[in-house]
């Protein structure tokens, strides 16, 4: 006898569900003969606890053991779907398919309208998504490599960098995000492996971005004003990185974000993979922005 349960999660939940994530990951990478690093545990719980208090987690359990797990953020009207994860043993028995439409409910409920995912290339996970509605907006580019950015003493001409104003991150963000999201900057401001930076431009605020420390540093969310700014933000996004220790950095781009497509191909940036952006409606300004990850996008 089989009992099935489910509920949301609690903070002492956040290691056991974190065994289902790694669990389940390695299974998609074996299937999909994917080779690529995993993401430091400490880095997942941290994003995952911030989920817990901010959003929208709950847990299936099967037999008393968690057994998947499905969380989303809700920012405004926007539903991202931030974790979707099950037990390979536990697959194909109907319980993630409802646990989604659990979590896919309550945001409704907490009055979102457009429902939106970052979805790895495994097939059953996409599927389930086209049947939610959410379809096909564009792929997600990853690029790698050590940039060729300009020295310190040449930054782009007419731009500089400054520590990064909140208010600044939420003013680009409610029109190339759709959502301020201030909830979200204030866990990457306080963040101690995030670094982040404001480009000014004739005294003013043309952009925003983030990065990893560390040798190999993720850069991302970047935000900007106008097309005419992406490559200066993004040159000085990478040299920020270099001074900080990074030997290579990796950016993710949206397939509409032609302008940062360029710039990474120009600095000599490695294509090294791709995953899925599925949507139920247009947002934004993806061609302006740079995410920081599937879990906050």
């Amino acid at each position: 006898m089989t009992e099935v349960s489910f509920r949301d999660a609690r903070e002492e939940d956040l290691a056991p569900a974190c065994d289902v994530f790694f669990a389940s990951l390695r299974d998609v990478y074996a299937r999909y003969n994917i080779d690529k690093p995993i993401a430091p545990r400490a880095s997942v719980e941290s994003a995952w606890l911030h989920v817990i208090k901010t959003g929208v987690f709950k847990l299936a359990q099967i037999d008393g053991r968690t057994a998947a797990v499905c969380h989303a953020v809700v920012r405004d009207r926007l539903w991202f779907l931030s974790g979707f994860w099950m037990l390979p043993e536990f697959q194909g028995r109907g319980v993630g398919g409802r646990l989604l439409r659990e979590v896919w409910g309550e945001g409704g409920r907490r009055g979102a309208d457009v429902f939106f995912v970052w979805s790895s290339i495994d097939r059953t996970a996409m599927a389930s998504y086209l049947r939610m509605g959410m379809l096909p907006g564009h792929q997600i580019l990853t690029f790698t490599g050590r940039a060729v950015v300009p020295p310190p003493d040449a930054p782009p001409r007419g731009y500089g960098v400054e520590a990064l104003a909140r208010e600044t991150a939420a003013r680009l963000d409610a029109e190339v995000r759709a959502t301020r999201r201030e909830i979200d900057h204030d866990f990457w401001l306080a963040n101690p492996l995030m670094r982040h930076r404001q480009v000014v431009r004739q005294g003013r605020a043309v952009g925003y971005f983030y990065f990893t420390g560390g040798a190999e540093s993720v850069v991302g969310p970047v935000a900007w004003d106008a097309g005419a700014d992406a490559s200066a933000v993004l040159a000085l996004a990478a040299r920020e990185a270099a001074s900080e220790g990074a030997e290579t950095v990796t950016l993710r781009v949206p397939g509409v974000n032609h302008d940062a497509i360029r710039f990474a191909l120009g600095a000599s940036l490695r294509f090294t993979g791709y995953s899925h952006f599925f949507t139920t409606a247009p947002f934004g300004r993806m061609e302006r922005y740079v995410p920081s990850g599937p879990m906050l996008y």
